[in-house]
């Protein structure tokens, strides 16, 4: 009996240490998977985020782990700037375009935790110059773009200067903030334009309003120029 009985222990004690080795194991795929590039994680593998199960939007997307909470670092194609992206966003890829690392320009469709939806419009080019001439025509551009005249909030940041306005768009009944992002230094930017509509009449359909203006500006604030280096 006593034999049985050790026999029993050291069976019990195997599966133990097989199966702590085994949760190490699954539990290191896990923590590493979190650090690697969405195109290096099986599919199956992959968070369910709307941003990582789109085909094409994880190609953009940098690590499979949240920079913050909700969000994930988008890396653009051009190799110049890169910035936060929603968890619950996804890239429109047939409306994307590039041509070489001059220009960049697609389309976003948000759906958040809370239900709520919006559009993020992104679009880059090198061909402006960041004098006041080049920086008054993006502007111009840009307003002429929305069709609402706009007065921008000029911010400086670590590196770059924003312009940044809301609008609101009495026809269509979209409202949202427009803004130019440019470097300090060199050539060409990013205009950024977050919307959406006014389907709830219950609700404040202004761009002011203090959940919807905080995610505008989170991504507008968040895009970051790279240097040569850097995207080498």
């Amino acid at each position: 009996m006593l034999i049985k009985r050790k026999r029993i222990i050291l069976v019990l004690l195997s599966s133990l240490v097989v199966g702590g080795c085994q949760m190490s194991d699954e539990q290191s795929i896990e923590t590493k998977s979190l650090d690697q590039k969405p195109s290096e994680v099986a599919t199956e593998e992959l968070p369910n985020t709307r941003a990582l199960q789109d085909e094409f939007t994880r190609e953009m997307i940098k690590s499979t782990k949240e920079t913050e909470k909700g969000y994930y670092t988008l890396e653009s194609k051009t190799g110049v700037y890169e910035m936060l992206f929603p968890t619950g966003g996804e890239i429109d890829g047939i409306g994307y375009t590039r041509k070489g690392e001059s220009s960049e320009a697609f389309l976003v469709g948000i759906l958040y935790n809370d239900k709520t939806e919006a559009q993020l419009s992104v679009k880059y080019t090198n061909v402006l110059s960041n004098d006041e001439t080049g920086i008054g025509y993006a502007k111009e551009l840009l307003t002429n773009s929305i069709g609402e005249d706009m007065k921008f909030e000029q911010i400086d940041g670590k590196g770059k200067v924003t312009y940044v306005a809301p609008f609101k768009r009495k026809e269509t009944g979209s409202y949202g903030y427009g803004a130019y992002v440019n470097p300090d230094e060199g050539w060409g930017g990013v205009e950024i334009i977050y919307s959406t509509r006014c389907t709830d009449k219950t609700k404040p359909c202004d761009p002011q309003e203090e959940t919807f203006k905080e995610r505008a500006y989170k991504l507008i604030s968040s895009v970051e120029f790279l240097n040569k280096n850097e995207v080498e």
